[in-house]
C-alpha cells in the first residue's frame, strides 16, 4: 500500500491538530500536578508553647484563655499568628479548645454566669467539655492537638501543634 499524497490543506489541518494536542498535554501536566499536590504534601507538625505560665496555675473547672503563636503552615518562613487557646482542667482531664465557633466562625468566650462557652453572634452555647449544648453550632468546639511537657523549672507547661483535632 503506497502512501498517497496529501494536500496542503490536509497537512495544515493535521499539523495544527498535532500542535494543539502537544500544547494541551504540556499545559495539563503541571496543572494536574498542582491540583493533586496536596494529596502527597506532608504537613510538618510544629509544637509551640502556650503562653501564660504553667498549667498548675489553671484552676479546676474554670476555662482560662491563653495565647499561642501558631504557624500558618509548616513553620518558618511561614508567619505565626496569635491564637486563643482555652485551657480547661475538668474532672481530671486537660482540654485545649479553639475559641472559634463551629457555626459561623465567631469568637466564643467563657461566660461564668452560665458556666458555658458562649458565641455572641448567634447565641451558640458549649459546655465546659466543648460539647455544643444550645443554639445553631453543628459541632463541638474544636480542640488543639496538645501535649504537656516539663520545663527547666520542673513545672508542667502546655504545647499545641499547628493543627486542630478536627476541622471547623
Amino acid at each position: 500500500m503506497s502512501m498517497g499524497r496529501i494536500s496542503r490543506r490536509q497537512f495544515m489541518v493535521r499539523g495544527t491538530g498535532a500542535m494543539a494536542g502537544l500544547i494541551t498535554a504540556m499545559l495539563s501536566v503541571p496543572a494536574v500536578g498542582f491540583l493533586l499536590s496536596p494529596l502527597w504534601a506532608a504537613t510538618k507538625e510544629i509544637w509551640v508553647d502556650v503562653q501564660g505560665g504553667p498549667i498548675d496555675d489553671i484552676p479546676e473547672g474554670l476555662p482560662t484563655a491563653r495565647i499561642a503563636a501558631v504557624p500558618l503552615g509548616s513553620g518558618p518562613p511561614e508567619p505565626a499568628v496569635n491564637r486563643v487557646v482555652y485551657v480547661t482542667k475538668y474532672q481530671g482531664k486537660l482540654y485545649a479548645f479553639s475559641n472559634i465557633c463551629t457555626h459561623m466562625q465567631c469568637d466564643v468566650h467563657w461566660e461564668p454566669s452560665l458556666d458555658l462557652f458562649e458565641c455572641p453572634c448567634h447565641g451558640g452555647l458549649y459546655a465546659i467539655t466543648g460539647r455544643n449544648v444550645g443554639g445553631p453550632p453543628p459541632q463541638p468546639l474544636p480542640q488543639w492537638v496538645h501535649r504537656v511537657h516539663t520545663g527547666a523549672d520542673g513545672k508542667q507547661y502546655l504545647q499545641v501543634a499547628n493543627r486542630l483535632e478536627e476541622q471547623i
